[in-house]
């Protein structure tokens, strides 16, 4: 009597599954401070550079054309001043551009955290900038500069006027956040933690604006408050977008304040 046997099929051998180990995370900002420092150094080399050339340039064409002399009319000067703070600009802000996507190889926008926080929140920010701007106007109407600032003999003309009203409202909000909230405040902050980041970004963007309030200690009080602002309103909410939207609020409040003013004043003589 034979008994029959089934043979079971050899069962799958089941491979375990290596997973490939885990690229480490970037660490944030993925720049350091020696790329401040070359930005800093950057900064200057460019604007001596262009304003030399600028200076070549205007001087060529009135030695080689006598009928250009109106090149030297204080109205084009400022013009060229504020031509050449926005090729400064540009270029600036190009340099970290191609810092962070071609030295680092990292996304531009996810890097300087331009981190959208939803549409419920832009009423808010925009509400800060006019609010900020108002507060600003008001103080300096109270707090008046006993000497005329420089940014003054800009606004005398409707042509500069005009001009630095365009730079303030579409490009020095965004590259300015830029500059120093998204390139400089993330080093300042990894290295000396978050309040010595937004007093020192703040003290920086002052700097840059007391050639144009030279002479006004209030109003440059005034603008440092708003620079703390600005790094305050970074620190806290994570995101680039919100100081940027702060601050494009409050230069447009006061452009257009200032060229309703002088529409129904005349500009300043």
């Amino acid at each position: 009597m034979s008994e029959n046997f089934e043979i079971q099929p050899p069962s799958k051998v089941v491979e375990p599954i290596c997973s490939e180990p885990s690229l480490p995370a970037k660490p944030f900002p993925v720049w350091s401070g020696w790329d401040v420092l070359l930005l800093f150094f950057f900064t200057g080399f460019i604007a001596l550079f262009v304003g030399a050339f600028g200076e070549a340039l205007s001087h060529l064409l009135q030695v080689k054309f006598p009928t250009v002399q109106f090149l030297r009319h204080a109205a084009i000067e400022s013009i060229f001043l504020l031509s050449f703070q926005a090729l400064l600009d540009v270029l600036i802000f190009l340099f970290i551009y191609f810092t962070i996507t071609l030295k680092y190889n990292s996304p531009f926008w996810s890097s300087i955290r331009w981190v959208p926080r939803g549409t419920s929140y832009l009423l808010t920010y925009l509400s800060i900038g006019v609010l900020l701007a108002l507060t600003v106007l008001g103080a300096s109407a109270v707090l008046p500069s006993p000497t005329p600032p420089p940014l003054e003999e800009l606004l005398k003309y409707p042509a500069s006027a005009v001009l630095f009203a365009a730079l303030g409202v579409f490009v020095a909000p965004f590259v300015e956040e830029v500059i120093f909230r998204g390139f400089i405040y993330p080093v300042v902050e990894r290295k000396l933690g978050r309040i010595l980041a937004v007093l020192t970004t703040a003290f920086l963007f002052t700097t840059v604006h007391v050639s144009q309030l030279w002479g006004s200690w209030s109003g440059i009080v005034l603008i440092l408050l708003v620079g703390i602002t600005l790094s305050t309103v970074r620190a806290t909410t994570g995101s680039l977008i919100p100081s940027f939207v702060i601050h494009l609020s409050y230069n447009s409040t006061i452009c257009l304040l200032f060229l309703v003013g002088s529409l129904i004043k005349g500009f300043p003589t």
